[in-house]
């Protein structure tokens, strides 16, 4: 299985990187195509091999440990065997010391002590491969020379009555006989101090498997645990972030591609689709905020072309009475007049226009001034002041203008359907209120919101207005946005002392909750 090398790793993150804090950067769909790209590339490992894995080494490692212990066990049982022989040869060689003794004393007993070392002999060469891998060749040699020596002896001192060669042959008896049964005792006991020791270690081994089994169970269990919490744990963070709006696809955090990467492809292309049904909500919710605003433009559209029109009565019918210099001076405020017009359509055209996102420095000053002007005949309908403080040196904020355009319309739309005719409407820049961001509040002196919507009035569909005049849309829509250029939009009211409604809008080169994923 291929594993991904640190110069991959680097070289992609630094292509990512670059899609990102390009300048220029406009593509949301080259973003989500390197989000998708990075999760595919990865060399699968999934949690189900892995799994299979800790299982295989788990077996591994109790099937070494079975088939050490039964070669223990089956060690253990020759040696106890082999022990079974040892005690019937150290019996035997008893029995003939002690009939040895009897004959020596009493001149009795002389076959019985024979037929007892020839038993000895006997269970000496039958086993003889087994005592030498316990006493050595050495060892087992000088012993079979000690039980041939005794029962050479013994045939011997049968046959002798001389006193002086009797006492010297029972001597030698009793040394090759002491000897042969001190053999006798030493492999017992060396056979029997390794039985005990293999036993001690199986014991050992054993309880040593018991707390290894537990200790790498523990291990495991912690590192998927982990794994897994963590995992879940940042899927829950993108799920929220994606429920606030922010539809920044996820990007690959690990070297593998597993069943969680299956996942964040599949939560990328719901992401993907739900940008799209958003900027259809977007462009459904201008048109109806074209709609409103048409209205009032078309009224400030009428005086310009009433200008241009009796201008143009007075010049075709005085044509020949004025001088020059009045005709140019007329044809001037015709150029004015048209010029006017042509701005003010070209602004509510500017508005309509369906286009891509634009992520750029923008100047707050004259994305509310340009606001501002789009609904200024509104407010002179309904004879309501609208009021701009807006501090010297501001910083750019990182965003949209047309989208930026379409929220702040929106929130002095909704300011002029609550207050009163005659009323204000205050629009304050605040670049020091957070680190980071540049505060815009839209403030009115209407009646306020009750303290029971407050907490639904960004929810999609909700509305206070009189069915079939509001589709409840607007402030969700205007939060989407903002949050999607990586700011916020809240609220602040009490009954009977007016609205504000505050927009934060990032400074930083790039919008920051991208950045903080690069």
């Amino acid at each position: 299985m291929a594993v991904e090398t640190p110069n991959r790793a680097s070289e992609e993150s630094a292509s990512l990187s670059g899609v990102l804090t390009d300048p220029g950067w406009n593509g949301r769909a080259e973003y989500e195509v390197a989000a998708d790209e990075a999760l595919r590339r990865r060399p699968t490992l999934t949690v189900r091999n892995r799994l299979m894995l800790m299982l295989s080494l788990f077996f591994l490692l109790s099937l070494a440990v079975t088939i050490w212990s039964i070669h223990t066990l089956s060690t253990v049982r020759d040696s106890i065997l082999f022990l079974e022989v040892a005690d019937d040869y150290t019996s035997e060689i008893q029995q003939a010391r002690r009939y040895e003794k009897n004959y020596l004393l009493y001149d009795t007993n002389l076959t019985d002590a024979l037929q007892h070392a020839s038993a000895a002999q006997r269970l000496a060469r039958d086993n003889d491969g087994k005592i030498r891998k316990v006493m050595g060749t050495q060892a087992v040699a000088a012993m079979h020379q000690h039980l041939d020596e005794y029962h050479s002896l013994m045939v011997r001192i049968g046959d002798t009555k001389t006193p002086g060669t009797r006492a010297d042959l029972e001597a030698q008896i009793r040394y090759h006989g002491n000897e042969a049964g001190e053999f006798a005792k030493r492999f017992v006991t060396t056979e029997r101090a390794k039985v005990e020791a293999r036993l001690s270690l199986a014991q050992r081994v054993l309880f040593a498997s018991i707390g290894g089994v537990l200790l790498l169970t523990v291990l495991v269990a912690n590192f998927f645990a982990r794994r897994i919490t963590s995992t879940l744990r940042r899927f829950a963070e993108h799920t929220n972030r994606i429920g606030h709006g922010d539809f920044t696809p996820i990007m690959p955090m690990r070297k593998y591609r597993d069943e969680f990467t299956l996942l964040a492809v599949a939560i990328n292309r719901m992401v993907q689709e739900l940008d799209r049904r958003h900027q259809i909500l977007i462009e459904s919710h201008k048109l109806r905020a074209l709609g409103t605003l048409v209205a009032g433009v078309a009224h400030e559209l009428n005086n310009p072309l009433n200008n241009m029109m009796l201008t143009a009565a007075i010049l075709k019918e005085q044509y020949d009475e004025l001088s020059d210099e009045d005709k140019l001076e007329m044809v001037d405020d015709l150029i004015g007049q048209t010029e006017r017009s042509r701005k003010i359509v070209r602004n509510l055209l500017d508005f309509a226009r369906e286009s891509e996102t634009k992520l750029e420095a923008l100047d707050l000053a004259e994305i509310v001034d340009e606001t501002a002007h789009l609904l200024g005949n509104q407010l002179k309908v309904k004879k309501v002041k609208l009021s701009v403080v807006v501090p010297q040196g501001v910083p750019p904020v990182h965003g949209d203008q047309q989208l930026l355009n379409e929220v702040l319309m929106n929130l002095i739309i909704n300011a002029l359907h609550v207050v009163a005719e005659g009323g204000e409407i205050k629009i304050v820049v605040d670049p020091e209120r957070e680190d980071g961001f540049v505060a815009l509040d839209v403030i009115d002196n209407g009646p306020g919101i009750p303290n029971h919507i407050i907490g639904r009035i960004f929810d999609p569909f909700f509305t206070t207005k009189p069915k079939g005049t509001g589709t409840g849309l607007g402030l969700s829509v205007a939060r989407g946005i903002v949050q999607k250029l990586g700011g916020s939009l809240t609220v602040a009211s009490s009954p009977g002392h007016g609205a504000t409604f505050s927009i934060l809008l990032p400074v930083t080169g790039i919008p920051s909750d991208i950045s903080s994923r690069t």
